[in-house]
């Protein structure tokens, strides 16, 4: 059975390159799908990351983690491929003030931001993470400045933005916030947390209780404010069915800070 020719892994996003360009974190999520992920002991130099994504086929980079904007050479490799590559990096925001912006990732195309709760206090018991209203707006507002798109990133959590309501107020304070587009995900392999979003917004926007078959990715105009919604499938999460013999179009392979390319981000040390 094959997957959504729009789903990842059904073929689509052949133009990115993910790379796993750092181990570290300092989030304290709880459901984070990278904690036991696989994580190589060698780091090579920044000039070889650079020479690998420059001849790579991808148009399209994201930089991931562990926390991206920890690597202490960020800015070099952001330097190294922005020219050739339009550059992409997914943070929770820890790093996100004008001054390190300007410094380290001048040159990208988009950022990412993290952020589950449009209450920061409750973003902070979730993540860890202190993050000031304040620094935030005017960290966005430089963004835009330097032509870098904005988007935050809100995984759903029973209990926190768990409703229709709730996603009206985040993508509120979102709009207040200046940002460009939000992403709501439903979480991976974390049942006791899971907020189903078909449920949420029954027979609207292509959302569905079978993203593995109608598609895991739905694009949507709410409030005002372009947002994403990403679903997990049965490969993903035991709140859905499993698929019957599912088979993938291709694996992609993702870069990790080794320098070597992996079919996909590993669950296990090898």
């Amino acid at each position: 059975m094959l997957s959504n020719k729009r789903n990842f892994c059904g073929g689509a996003f052949d133009n990115w390159r993910e790379v796993m360009l750092y181990e570290k974190c300092n989030g304290i999520c709880s459901w984070c799908i990278e904690r036991h992920g696989y994580h190589p002991r060698e780091h090579v130099p920044v000039e070889i990351l650079i020479s690998l994504l420059r001849q790579d086929e991808a148009t399209h980079v994201i930089l991931l983690g562990g926390e991206p904007c920890l690597y202490p050479q960020l800015h070099q490799l952001v330097e190294g491929i922005a020219d050739i590559k339009e550059v992409y990096l997914t943070t929770n925001g820890t790093k996100f003030t004008m001054p390190f912006i300007i410094a380290n990732l001048t040159g990208l195309a988009g950022i990412n931001i993290s952020i589950h709760h449009y209450d920061l206090s409750r973003n902070q018991a979730i993540t860890g993470i202190t993050l000031d209203e304040e620094t935030l707006e005017w960290a966005i507002a430089i963004c835009r400045h330097l032509g870098i798109h904005t988007r935050f990133n809100c995984n759903l959590i029973k209990n926190e933005i768990d409703s229709a309501q709730e996603i009206e107020a985040y993508i509120r304070w979102a709009k207040e916030r200046g940002v460009d587009r939000v992403r709501f995900a439903e979480l991976k392999n974390a049942e006791d947390q899971f907020v189903d979003l078909a449920a949420l917004f029954p027979n609207q926007y292509g959302l569905n209780e079978n993203p593995y078959i109608e598609g895991c990715n739905q694009d949507a105009v709410l409030w005002g404010m372009p947002v994403n919604f990403r679903q997990m499938c049965g490969l993903q999460t035991k709140k859905r069915p499993q698929p019957t013999n599912p088979k993938s179009v291709n694996v992609k392979s993702v870069l990790y800070y080794d320098g070597k390319y992996y079919p996909g981000w590993q669950s296990q040390r090898r």
